[in-house]
């Protein structure tokens, strides 16, 4: 049904009609460049399952690392309770450190520095921890570790860093050893 020459009314029609449909052309872009991830099958989908499942991996990781340390907390309070090891005062931290620095001399790395931080409480007990920068060669630092396990069995290690200066001469590194030592819980009296 065309007509030529219509009523002004049907004109007014067929015009605003075309204008709808040139408005509705005009934005169908907009509209699907607004959802056109919804209308490519999967792509969209796929990459959130790709963070979903990296997501999932560090979880489990977190997981399996949070049930070490739990497990190596627990080995630790049951080596304690069974040793029966005397725990001291967390406020003979000087006469600690002077050993220390006496055992790293007798082993022959050398002291760059220590520092001891704040007691904390832990349970039925409060641990102090003990900050050590050494020098000296590999061999000599993993001696230090297996002397400090055998001469001071309320403390263990904490972290353990190694780095390497260009300037020091060959087979030098420098360590850092973060210590917890195990203290008797509210008694430094002394220090």
């Amino acid at each position: 049904m065309i007509e030529v020459l219509g009523t002004g009314r049907t004109f007014r029609l067929r015009v605003n009609a075309i204008a709808v449909a040139l408005g509705t052309l005009a934005a169908l872009p907009l509209c699907f460049a607004r959802i056109n991830p919804l209308l490519r099958p999967g792509t969209y989908a796929s990459e959130q399952k790709a963070k979903l499942e990296v997501l999932r991996r560090t979880q489990a990781d977190l997981a399996e690392s949070v049930g070490q340390q739990s497990d190596a907390l627990d080995k630790l309070r049951t080596t304690l309770r069974s040793q029966k090891i005397r725990l001291g005062s967390a406020g003979n931290v000087n006469q600690r450190i002077a050993k220390l620095a006496g055992l790293t001399e007798r082993i022959g790395l050398a002291m760059n520095e220590v520092v001891p931080g704040e007691p904390s409480r832990v349970g039925p007990y409060e641990t102090v921890p003990v900050s050590l920068v050494v020098t000296g060669n590999y061999p000599t630092c993993v001696t230090f570790l297996r002397e400090l396990k055998e001469t001071f069995p309320d403390t263990s290690v904490d972290s353990f860093e190694l780095s390497s200066k260009s300037g020091k001469p060959s087979g030098t590194a420098e360590f850092r050893v973060q210590l917890l030592w195990y203290t008797a819980a509210g008694d430094a009296t002394a220090k």
